[in-house]
């Protein structure tokens, strides 16, 4: 039978509890699970898209907005859409805004511009830590 004294256990278990605490500093210091540069960090999916919409469309910056928004590695089914690609602004009509969860679906007719003709799509964007991590676009056409 091993024997072992108050004052032994204290000290075993105070040491234990700050190499407990020690690697937890290190773990989150060193190998931290999240990126704060991230342009949708503390934001809702809602307004990552919208933000990203609203740079790519509105302002034109669609290249510019990609490297922000997009995630390294990002799934996109349309990489040579016009939305893309940094150049005049792009007239853009949103028809309906469908948030839930991390995924976030734009229902929204694209003017033509760029040389392209017009095109209404329904776009489909999941959210990981702050970025666009993919984007399924699907063609359609709207009656009005």
């Amino acid at each position: 039978m091993i024997t072992a004294s108050r004052r032994s256990l204290k000290l075993l278990s105070i040491g234990i509890g700050l190499l407990f605490t020690g690697a937890v500093y290190y773990t989150m210091h060193n190998n931290p699970r999240w990126d704060w540069t991230a342009p949708g960090v503390g934001k809702l999916p809602r307004d990552i898209v919208a933000e990203f919409m609203d740079q790519a469309y509105t302002k034109g910056q669609g290249g510019t907005a990609q490297q922000s928004y997009f995630a390294k590695g990002a799934f996109d089914n349309a990489p040579a859409a016009k939305d893309r690609r940094d150049g005049a602004p792009v007239p853009h009509q949103i028809r309906q805004v469908i948030a839930q969860g991390m995924t976030v679906a734009v229902i929204h007719r694209i003017a033509p511009a760029r040389g392209e003709p017009g095109v209404d799509v329904i776009d489909v964007f999941t959210i990981k830590e702050g970025r666009i991590a993919r984007r399924d676009r699907y063609p359609t056409h709207f009656t009005q």
